[in-house]
């Protein structure tokens, strides 16, 4: 049964990068990026200046689709620094910069979503570490709700036809 209450999404740079180039390519999957389009219209869609860095970071498509769409990019704020630091603080290694593939972001997600009561929408999953604990992990923490995009379709109950 569908919540009542709209959800807000907070979404992990993955969850754009992985589907855009893995899993949901926009030349096979136009009626989802369109999806996130109207979500993103619609502030459902929302997304950690962290995460943002990340997008941007590349030189492709997906960076010059999420230029155009970047309204949805939060402002940092004293209390989503704040959070973000505690987690930070508690797990210095997730929020490594000097990494080949930092995930520096991953504290600011969370903060996010636990601000805004967003579910995060990510492609990664728990790790169980008590070192460097991945997004849902961190997620389970805060008791904040934690899903992929087939759980975001499931959700918003999007269907995007037969494929053969």
């Amino acid at each position: 049964m569908p919540s009542l209450t709209p959800n807000k999404y907070c979404f992990d740079s993955s969850a754009f990068i992985d589907s855009w180039g893995r899993y949901y390519p926009p030349a096979i999957f136009p009626t989802l990026w369109d999806n996130l389009v109207e979500l993103i219209d619609q502030k459902k869609l929302i997304v950690a200046k962290e995460a943002e860095k990340e997008l941007i970071a590349g030189n492709d498509d997906l960076t010059a689709w999420f230029k155009k769409h970047s309204l949805c990019v939060i402002p940092y704020n004293t209390e989503q620094l704040q959070i973000a630091s505690e987690i930070v603080n508690k797990y210095p290694k997730v929020s490594q910069y000097h990494r080949v593939k930092p995930n520096h972001a991953d504290p600011f997600v969370v903060a996010l979503a636990k601000l805004e009561n967003a579910i995060v929408v990510t492609w990664e999953g728990p790790n169980g570490s008590s070192l460097n604990p991945a997004i849902p992990d961190l997620c389970r923490e805060h008791k904040i709700e934690y899903i992929n995009m087939i759980g975001l379709f499931t959700k918003e109950s999007w269907s995007f036809g037969n494929i053969r």
